[in-house]
């Protein structure tokens, strides 16, 4: 008797949600708690999806939206300017005229993640932006660079960045004239300079007594502003304009340059909003600004 009041039983519990079975152990010390996931190994298919999938190219992240969402799926957009993305909750809570409460339990286990890659050329000019450079590093970096100088004329810019441009009195550099100027940086490093400024125009201009003997102390005029043209995003075929303007300082080891992107923010702002059109459209899911809140452990 006494060996069969200290053996344990085996019994069996049953999940009301879907009738699965799952055993547990009846001791002296009463019943042993089983976790819900106990059931999950006795289970021909999960009773619920889990898990992230990444993905690299946002074609992908709609079509795999579009494969798994459900009546209650959203997707939440991060607009953070250095690393924008996307996350998709296919098993998002439903709003407050769902009466079925099973439809809460263990929601938003089930996404897809996409983040935007940001195109070289944007990180380049963005990484450079407001930064000094030695004359012969400016030059190199303008040269490394030229093909994404628009020579488009200013009346063909956006109305803001018309008035932008005409409220600074701005001269715009074309690519053949930045190419003349990088060159000219370059041979002229280490010259005695000699700066002359035209009050109307805003243009400096340089006189260079140069220590090369390839240096010929021509003056060289540098513009105020410039325009590039280029994609927000990797493997995008939009290309947006951005006003730069051309800034210098004299220093003890003579002169550095460097250039001051024009709002890039706006810019910015207008390539992610298209991209989000583009997802709400092609999934008809709501596009939240934000994070969405933590999964419980």
């Amino acid at each position: 008797m006494a060996g069969e009041h200290l053996r344990a039983n085996v019994e069996t519990l049953t999940d009301p949600r879907d009738g699965s079975e799952a055993p547990f152990v009846l001791t002296r010390d009463g019943a042993t708690v089983v976790r819900s996931d106990a059931f999950d190994a006795y289970r021909d298919f999960p009773l619920h999806r889990t898990g992230t999938a990444s993905l690299t190219q946002l074609p992908s992240f709609i079509a795999l939206v579009n494969r798994f969402k459900l009546s209650h799926s959203a997707i939440f957009a991060s607009d953070d300017f250095s690393s924008p993305s996307l996350t998709a909750i296919f098993d998002y809570h439903p709003d407050n005229s769902a009466v079925d409460a099973a439809a809460f339990v263990q929601s938003m286990r089930h996404r897809a993640s996409y983040a935007f890659p940001l195109s070289k050329e944007w990180q380049a000019w963005i990484g450079k932006d407001a930064k000094p450079m030695g004359m012969g590093d400016f030059a190199r970096f303008i040269e490394d660079h030229i093909v994404d100088i628009s020579a488009d004329p200013a009346d063909q810019f956006a109305k803001s960045s018309q008035d932008f441009v005409q409220a600074n009195r701005g001269t715009l550099a074309t690519p053949s004239k930045l190419v003349e100027i990088s060159r000219g940086l370059q041979v002229y490093e280490r010259a005695v300079i000699k700066e002359a400024k035209n009050l109307s125009t805003g243009e400096a201009q340089f006189t260079f007594d140069s220590e090369h003997t390839d240096g010929d102390g021509k003056p060289l005029t540098l513009p105020t502003m410039f325009s590039i043209t280029i994609p927000v995003f990797a493997r995008s075929a939009d290309a947006f304009r951005l006003i730069a303007r051309f800034r210098y300082r004299k220093t003890g080891e003579g002169l550095v340059f460097w250039y001051e992107l024009w709002r890039p923010d706006l810019t910015f702002e207008t390539a992610f909003n298209e991209a989000l059109d583009k997802v709400s459209a092609e999934t008809g899911l709501p596009i939240y600004t934000g994070a969405p809140e933590q999964v419980r452990a």
